[in-house]
């Protein structure tokens, strides 16, 4: 009996100090609370031109689906459908319905080509917004990442050449010096325009 007790209580020690290590290491990580100032942003480019949306308008994001099946008879923008964990996920262009013209589809769902072609493959994520429970998949040149943005950073400049994204920016912030503008992913997949897909 007294046996037991012993391991009972050199266990207990043993995860005591484990956790108390466990702490230690902990307090050097970053602070991933939110600043009281701030809100949380995805920093993405489309083509060259970067833009923030709120956080909380994506669902997730996604690498570029191998397998896109187009729907004939469409907008340019919209790239077809992609299966995503058995749900099926409309995929658009955002770069293609801001600057118009034909995305670079064969670029995507083709690995031959030249290698900046795959490195630019590479980099394309889909982010995946919901509106009223139904997932909607835009193409983005670039994910950079989640930003804090200071509340106090919001400028009046917007920058030029916004193109068809230009209605559904509400405002600029700075970030890094430049004025990066706000793009309500929401809004945008909202709007007729946008929807009315079928030429």
């Amino acid at each position: 009996m007294a046996r037991t007790n012993r391991s009972r209580t050199d266990l207990h020690a043993l995860i005591r100090d484990l956790d108390a290590r466990c702490r230690a290491r902990a307090a050097g990580l970053p602070d991933d609370t939110k600043p009281s100032d701030s809100w949380a942003a995805v920093l993405f480019l489309v083509r060259a031109q970067p833009f923030l949306t709120p956080l909380e308008q994506i669902a997730e994001v996604l690498e570029m689906p191998r397998d896109i099946t187009r729907v004939p008879g469409t907008r340019p923008w919209l790239l077809g459908v992609a299966n995503n964990r058995g749900i099926l996920l409309p995929i658009f262009d955002l770069g293609a319905f801001i600057e118009g013209g034909k995305p670079p589809l064969q670029g995507r769902v083709q690995e031959s080509g030249s290698d900046r072609r795959r490195e630019t493959r590479g980099r394309e994520r889909v982010l995946v917004v919901r509106q009223d429970e139904l997932p909607c998949g835009l193409v983005v040149s670039e994910a950079i990442g989640m930003r804090y943005i200071k509340r106090g950073d919001q400028v009046a400049e917007v920058p030029e050449g916004l193109g068809a994204s230009k209605p559904y920016v509400d405002a600029s912030f700075l970030l890094d010096g430049a004025p990066v503008p706000v793009v309500r992913l929401g809004r945008l997949i909202a709007d007729p325009l946008f929807n009315a897909a079928m030429v």
